[in-house]
């Protein structure tokens, strides 16, 4: 019997939930089933190992994420430099719902990426689709963006997101995203 696709991505969105409330070692084939409300056993039929679980997890946050990049985009209209700005704004301080649990899910992945070499490539993988999706959004916003130029707001905004995921709304440190990123984008496309 052919896998079922919405079980799959039923299964592997209830793995970045996993990811994102217990981290990397709470990611069992047993939690997922028990997140997605699926029969003992389920997961591991459709993940055999738990890498093959790690990079499923892995592809479908970057599907998802563009995704949520996409409805972003559609709610703002025609991409300008200034619906960059809001979209970009939006994407790091919309952090208290699923966005902010796939991100954290993401981070979970990367900072276990550190520790296990093996992983590295799902890693880089992930990463050059974020990267690839980076691109399109800035043409499509009518900037001509250079390879470095992608990376360096990469970085910068995953920064930013990751700060404001680490720091309480109400504690010093946590930056105020819209002029940040004007600055950001000011400092990277000029």
């Amino acid at each position: 019997m052919a896998p079922n696709p919405e079980r799959r991505a039923r299964l592997l969105d209830a793995a970045i939930e996993v990811l994102g409330a217990a981290g990397v070692g709470g990611l069992t084939h047993r939690a997922v089933d028990d997140k997605a409300d699926e029969p003992a056993g389920t997961t591991s039929n459709y993940f055999r190992t738990r890498s093959a679980l790690l990079e499923a997890t892995a592809q479908r946050i970057v599907e998802v994420q563009w995704q949520y990049v996409g409805t972003l985009q559609d709610s703002l209209g025609t991409l300008t430099r200034d619906t960059l700005a809001a979209m970009m704004t939006t994407m790091v301080s919309d952090l208290a719902g699923v966005n902010g649990r796939r991100q954290l899910a993401r981070y979970e992945l990367f900072n276990e990426g550190v520790r296990r070499p093996e992983l590295r490539p799902m890693i880089a993988e992930m990463q050059s689709g974020a990267m690839r999706f980076a691109r399109i959004i800035l043409e499509k916003a009518g900037l001509e963006p250079t390879d470095e130029q992608v990376g360096e707001l990469a970085r910068l905004l995953n920064g930013l997101a990751y700060s404001n995921l680490t720091f309480a709304a109400d504690q010093p440190g946590r930056a105020d995203p819209a002029g940040l990123i004007e600055r950001m984008l000011a400092t990277v496309f000029g």
